[in-house]
């Protein structure tokens, strides 16, 4: 019936639209090519940061190029590390489910850029490290 009348069935969400345009405009701008590979290139830095200090989630093959999943092997308080992060003006995601405690979650996608991630993960090895004494 609305699509008769050239009607949406609700209201439509018009600030996320805008915000894809934006985005959109972002994407092409940088290029799809080097974007999928600053993402790639951030991913391989994220992996290894983790498998220095924990652990990959994933298993090898299946990591994901936007987010690494890091498994909290020294079994820190992800919560205490979350909240220094905020202090500072990052933050990450805890696992969820049964897995919340166990995992924690860094994206590197979007508009992240290598600096930035390495600037997260210099100050998490900070917040592991204050919690190890």
């Amino acid at each position: 019936k609305y699509h008769e009348k050239n009607e949406t069935p609700n209201t439509p969400a018009i600030s996320l639209i805008w915000a894809l345009d934006v985005q959109l405009d972002e994407f092409f701008k940088e290029g799809l090519t080097k974007r999928f590979a600053r993402h790639a290139s951030m991913a391989k830095t994220a992996r290894a940061w983790a498998k220095k200090n924990f652990a990959v989630f994933a298993e090898e093959g299946f990591e994901s190029v936007t987010l690494t999943c890091i498994r909290n092997t020294r079994k820190i308080d992800v919560s205490a590390m979350n909240s220094f992060l905020k202090k500072k003006g990052y933050v990450i995601s805890n696992g969820y489910g049964k897995l919340k405690g166990e995992t924690f979650r860094v994206a590197h996608m979007g508009e992240i850029r290598p600096p930035e991630l390495r600037k997260v993960l210099g100050l998490m090895a900070k917040a592991v490290k204050e919690q190890s004494k």
